[in-house]
C-alpha cells in the first residue's frame, strides 16, 4: 500500500514536470504554425505609452527614439513616462527630450514608488483625459522597438474581441552570445535564457490560436484602455496580472502579434538570474491564488495549467519525485545499508542543485556531458529560487521592491 502511494505520488509528479515542459510547448508549437491573420483597421486609433524608469540615464534616449521613430501616426501617439526618483541624470534627460518630442510627457515622482505604483497612478491621471477608443500600450525602458512594432501592435484591435495583444519579445543580437563562452565564463547563462526566451514566446504564440494567451510578457504590451485594472498594492508580477484579468471577461480573447517585434538585452549573470527568479516565484504564487478561477474556465483552463501552474509548481514536483526515488531505494535497499544510504540520498536531493553538481564533478571533463550538465544545473538552480520565492511570500510577505534594473552586463570574451 506504502508502495503504491510513493508509486502513484512520484509518477503524477514526474507527469506534471513533462506534461509542462515537453509535450505542452510541443503542442503550442504545432498550433503557432496555424495561420492567423487581422482585418485592416481603417485607420490608426489613439495610443497612449505609459512607461516606468528608475536611474536609465544610458538607456532612456535610446527607447524614446525607438517609440517616435515607428510609423504609427504622431497626432495619435502619446509617451508618458514615470520616473521613480531617480538619483542620476535621467530627469535631465527627459526634459530635454520633451523638447524635442511634443507628444512626449514626464512626470517626476519624488518618492520611491515602483513599476506597478507608477503605472497606476499614471493611468489615474489620464482616466479622463482619453477617449474609451485610445489604445494604451506598457512597455519597460530596456525593450526597444522596431520601426513598425507599433503599428503591427494595434492591427489585431479590429477584432472587437480582442481585449489585449502580447508583443514578440526578441533578444538583442550583440548581447546574445552564444553558449561557446560557457566554457571561459561558467557565470554565463544566455543560451539558456535565449532558449527558454524562444519557448515562451512561442508558447504565447499558440496560444494566441485560442485566444488565450496566458500572462503578459511585460517589456511590450497593449489592450484596450477602458478594459485595463490597476494592479493591488503589493503584487509583484504586474504584468501577469494586467493580462489574466482581461481573460476572466466572457469572450474576452488575449492574442500573440508576432510581427510586433521588440528587443531586450539578456541578461548573463546567473546570480542575477537567480534573484530574478526568486522574485517571480513569490509573485507568481500571488496570481496562482488571486486567479484560481482561471483553473475551470473552459477557455483558458487548458493554457493556464498546462502553461503557468505546473510551472510554478514545478519545484514541489522535483522534490516529489526526488522523495519517491529515494524512499523506494531506501525501502529495497539491504537493511545493513538501509539508513546511512537514504540519508546520504536525501540530504543530496534536499539540497539541490548542488549535491547533482557533487554526482556529477567526475564527468565534466567530457566537454559533450559539460554542456548538458550547464543546461541542467540551470534548470535545477532556477527551480530552487522558484521554491525560495514561496518562502518568501509566506516569511517576507510585505517586502515588496523595485525589480533592481542596473544588470551586470554579459561578460566579454576578449578581455
Amino acid at each position: 500500500m506504502i508502495c503504491s502511494i510513493i508509486a502513484l505520488v512520484g509518477s503524477i509528479a514526474g507527469l506534471g514536470l513533462l506534461h509542462t515542459y515537453v509535450i505542452y510547448p510541443w503542442h503550442m508549437r504545432r498550433l503557432a504554425k496555424l495561420p492567423q491573420d487581422w482585418e485592416p483597421l481603417e485607420e490608426f486609433p489613439n495610443a497612449i505609452i505609459l512607461m516606468a524608469a528608475y536611474n536609465e540615464e544610458a538607456k532612456i534616449q535610446s527607447k524614446i527614439q525607438s517609440v517616435f521613430r515607428n510609423h504609427y501616426p504622431k497626432s495619435r501617439l502619446t509617451v508618458v513616462v514615470g520616473t521613480d526618483a531617480c538619483t542620476d541624470g535621467t530627469d535631465l534627460l527627459m526634459e530635454q527630450m520633451c523638447l524635442e518630442y511634443p507628444g512626449l510627457r514626464h512626470h517626476r515622482f519624488t518618492k520611491r514608488t515602483g513599476k506597478p505604483g507608477i503605472i497606476n497612478q499614471l493611468y489615474q491621471e489620464y482616466q479622463g483625459k482619453v477617449s474609451e477608443a485610445t489604445i494604451l500600450v506598457l512597455t519597460d525602458v530596456d525593450a526597444i522597438l522596431e520601426e513598425r512594432t507599433l503599428a503591427e501592435l494595434v492591427l489585431p484591435f479590429s477584432n472587437p474581441m480582442v481585449a489585449g495583444v502580447q508583443a514578440n519579445i526578441k533578444p538583442n543580437s550583440e548581447n546574445s552570445h552564444e553558449s561557446s563562452n560557457e566554457g571561459v565564463f561558467p557565470d554565463n547563462v544566455v543560451a539558456q535564457e535565449l532558449r527558454y526566451m524562444e519557448g515562451e514566446m512561442l508558447s504565447k504564440q499558440g496560444e494566441s490560436r485560442k485566444g488565450s494567451v496566458i500572462g503578459g510578457y511585460g517589456a511590450l504590451m497593449a489592450m484596450r484602455w477602458e478594459r485595463f485594472e490597476p494592479s493591488p498594492d503589493g503584487l509583484l508580477v504586474d504584468d501577469f496580472f494586467w493580462f489574466a484579468r482581461l481573460l476572466q471577461e466572457r469572450d474576452s480573447q488575449v492574442v500573440f502579434a508576432e510581427k510586433a517585434v521588440a528587443r531586450m538585452p539578456l541578461e548573463g549573470s546567473r546570480a542575477i538570474q537567480f534573484r530574478r527568479k526568486r522574485r517571480l516565484g513569490k509573485g507568481n504564487l500571488q496570481n496562482l491564488w488571486i486567479f484560481r478561477s482561471l483553473l475551470f474556465y473552459r477557455k483558458t483552463a487548458y493554457c493556464y495549467i498546462s502553461h503557468k501552474a505546473l510551472r510554478w509548481l514545478s519545484p514541489w514536483f522535483l522534490l516529489a519525485c526526488y522523495g519517491s526515488c529515494s524512499a523506494f531505494i531506501a525501502m529495497h535497499w539491504p537493511m545493513g545499508e538501509n539508513y546511512s544510504f537514504a540519508l546520504n540520498w536525501l540530504a543530496l536531493s534536499l539540497v539541490l542543485p548542488v549535491g547533482f553538481k557533487l554526482l556529477t564533478l567526475p564527468f565534466l571533463r567530457w566537454k559533450p556531458f559539460k554542456t548538458r550538465f550547464h543546461w541542467v544545473e540551470h534548470f535545477l538552480l532556477m527551480n530552487f529560487a522558484l521554491a525560495l520565492g514561496a518562502f518568501d511570500l509566506i516569511f517576507k510577505p510585505n517586502r515588496h521592491v523595485w525589480w533592481d534594473n542596473h544588470k551586470a552586463s554579459t561578460p566579454n570574451p576578449k578581455v
